[in-house]
Order: structure tokens, then sequence, then C-alpha cells
């Protein structure tokens, strides 16, 4: 089972491993904004270097491992990285990155403002319409809907939405 966390720094072993770098890498390639460290029976096994793609907001970062995948939550960006091969993709988020709701099948991704479908070849399989302007949280998946909050007047201006599994369209 993969293991993965974000740090400011980090030594030893660390350093050895030749990095993954994921945002805005610049070209004098300064210390990351953050690493993440992914370890699988305490054995270190992938070093992730993460830029900032520049000004952006930063209300929350996560990382989780996923079936063979990285997913890494940062400023506006979800990096989604192989554990096998070490390739990325990147979903542009349209807004700041809120938080990763695993799932058996695919991952929600979070913003402030939409909910997106990862599916587990890294693509998107569907962008739902705003839920929010500052903030969703999902409640519950269930077999044919998601139910959740979002905040349309801040601060405390939240509003229950339920949108479609399958294709990530309001159903109330």
């Amino acid at each position: 089972m993969l293991a993965a966390s974000f740090s400011h720094s980090i030594g030893g072993v660390w350093l050895q491993l030749k990095p993954v770098r994921v945002g805005r890498v610049p070209a004098s390639i300064p210390a990351p904004d953050r690493y993440v460290t992914v370890a699988r029976a305490n054995q270190p096994v992938l070093r992730v270097d993460v830029y900032s793609y520049g000004p952006d907001c930063f209300a929350f970062e996560e990382v989780i491992a996923w079936r063979d995948l990285i997913l890494i939550g940062f400023g506006s960006h979800v990096h989604a990285i192989s554990a096998i091969d070490h390739s990325v993709v990147t979903i542009e988020l349209e807004s700041y990155f809120a938080h990763l709701y695993p799932n058996r099948d695919f991952v929600l991704l979070a913003s402030g403002e939409r909910l997106f479908r990862l599916q587990p070849d890294r693509s998107v399989g569907w962008k739902s319409a705003p839920l929010g302007l500052d903030g969703v949280v999902v409640r519950e998946v269930g077999h044919d809907a998601i139910r959740g909050e979002g905040e349309w007047d801040p601060p405390g201006g939240w509003k229950p939405f339920t949108v479609s599994v399958v294709d990530g369209s309001l159903t109330r």
C-alpha cells in the first residue's frame, strides 16, 4: 500500500531520489513550494517537487494515494501522478483547490466553485456547473447522486446541492 505526505523540507534518502516536478517549474529550479514523499511498506518509492503556478490561492492542500496514483491538490490545480511510470496529468480547477473525495470507482475533486470527477485513467469524466462561490463540500456519494453544500454568500451562506454521479448535472 502506498503512503504519501506533504512536507516543507526533506533530507536523507529522499534527496537521493530523482524528483518528479509538477507545477510551473522555474528555469533555475529553486527549492519547491512543497515536497511530497511516497513510500510503500516504509520504503521510499517516489519524490515529487511541487511548484506553484504563481499568484494563486492556497486555502487547502492535500495529498492521497489512490489505486496506483498519487493525487496532489495545491493552489488551483490537482496533479495526478502514476506511481508506476511517474507520468503526470494536471487538472486546472478554475478556482482554488478544496478537497479530494476518493471513491472505489473515481475521485471527486472539489474546488471553491465546482466538482470534477476524476477517472482511474486520470481523465476528467465531468465538470459540474458552479455549485458555490467560496467552497464546495461533499456530504454523501450515493449510487446515483452526490449531495453536498456550496457556499454562495460568505461567510456562512451555504446551500445544498444534488448532482448526478453519471454526468455531474444538477438534479435539484
